[in-house]
C-alpha cells in the first residue's frame, strides 16, 4: 500500500472521478451515478481513498436508523480497477467505521451485490441478520379487489413501514428516503395501498415482482395481489417478504439479504427487517 494514500470525506472536486469511477465498476449511466451523489447519498456522505491526490475507491454512508439505534447504509462499495487487490477498501473501510463510531453511530448495514460478497464483509465484522423470503405466488381474479396505485408519498411509506413492519426496520433519513422512492418510481416501480396493507412491485410482461409487500394478514395480502391483477393484467407473483413477517408465514425461501456491522458494542435485535435499500 502507497504511504500516499488519503481517506476523507468527498468534496466537490472529487465528483468527477468517483462518477468515472462508479460508471466503470457497476455501467451505470451519467443520470444515475449523479442523482446518487446529488441527492440519495450527498457527497457530505460519501468517503474515499486518495492516491496522488486522485479518487481511487469510495463508499457511500448513508444515515438511516433501526428502532433506536443510528447507523449508516453502506452502497456503492467500489474500487477502481488498477488498484484492486491492494487493500485499498481494506483501509477505507477500516477508516469509514472509526469515523462513523466517532460521531456516535452504533452500527453500518450493506447489501453484498453478490453471494460471495457475505464472506468478504464478515472479515470486517458483518454478520449476516437480515433475510427475505422468496416467495413464487399465482394470483387470483376477484373482480372486487380494489386499492390505489401510484399514490403513495415518501411520507407515507414511512408510515405504511412503521405500521406493518414494526419498529425494527433499517429507515433512511427523510431526504434519503424520499430520493430512494423518486428513485424507484423512475425505474419503473408501482406502489398499491389498501386499508390492509401495501406493495411496491414491478411488472414484467405477465409477472409482478414485489420488493416489498406487508399486510395485517394473508388474507390482506390476497386482496392486494387480486387488486393489482386487475390493475396489470398479470397473474403470477414473486414476492419478497420479511424472513418472520405475519404475511404467508412458512411459505418461500429464505435468502441471505443484508449484513450488520456494531460500531460500538453489539446490541441484540428481535426481528430486524431491511428492503428497499436502493440495491
Amino acid at each position: 500500500m502507497s504511504d500516499l494514500l488519503e481517506c476523507a470525506t468527498a468534496t466537490p472536486a472529487d465528483k468527477q472521478a468517483l462518477v468515472q469511477n462508479w460508471q466503470d465498476a457497476f455501467g451505470d449511466d451519467s443520470a444515475f451515478t449523479n442523482f446518487v451523489f446529488d441527492q440519495f447519498a450527498g457527497l457530505e456522505h460519501t468517503v474515499l481513498a486518495r492516491e496522488n491526490g486522485q479518487a481511487i475507491a469510495s463508499i457511500c454512508a448513508i444515515p438511516v436508523t433501526l428502532g433506536r439505534y443510528k447507523g449508516v447504509y453502506l452502497y456503492g462499495v467500489n474500487t477502481r480497477k488498477d488498484f484492486r487487490g491492494r487493500k485499498v477498501m481494506d483501509t477505507l473501510l477500516r477508516y469509514l467505521h472509526q469515523k462513523e463510531a466517532q460521531a456516535g453511530m452504533d452500527f453500518a448495514v450493506l447489501v453484498p451485490a453478490e453471494r460471495s460478497l457475505f464472506d468478504y464483509y464478515a472479515r470486517y465484522g458483518y454478520k449476516t441478520l437480515f433475510y427475505h423470503r422468496q416467495l413464487d405466488k399465482p394470483i387470483a381474479l376477484n373482480l372486487w379487489a380494489q386499492a390505489e396505485f401510484d399514490s403513495v408519498t415518501a411520507l407515507r411509506l414511512r408510515q405504511l413501514r412503521a405500521r406493518f413492519l414494526g419498529e425494527e426496520v433499517v429507515c433512511f433519513a427523510e431526504k434519503n428516503h424520499a430520493a430512494m422512492l423518486q428513485s424507484l418510481y423512475t425505474a419503473g416501480a408501482t406502489t398499491v395501498e389498501t386499508e390492509d396493507g401495501y406493495g411496491v412491485f414491478f411488472q414484467k410482461g405477465d409477472l409482478l415482482t414485489f420488493a416489498e409487500l406487508a399486510a395485517r394478514d394473508d388474507r390482506a395480502a390476497n386482496r392486494i395481489l387480486e387488486a393489482c391483477r386487475q390493475h396489470t393484467g398479470a397473474r403470477q407473483a414473486k414476492i419478497y417478504l420479511p424472513r418472520y413477517g405475519s404475511v404467508f408465514l412458512g411459505e418461500g425461501a429464505e435468502q441471505p439479504y443484508g449484513q450488520l456491522c456494531w460500531l460500538c458494542g453489539e446490541h441484540t435485535l428481535q426481528d430486524p427487517y431491511m428492503g428497499l435499500m436502493g440495491d
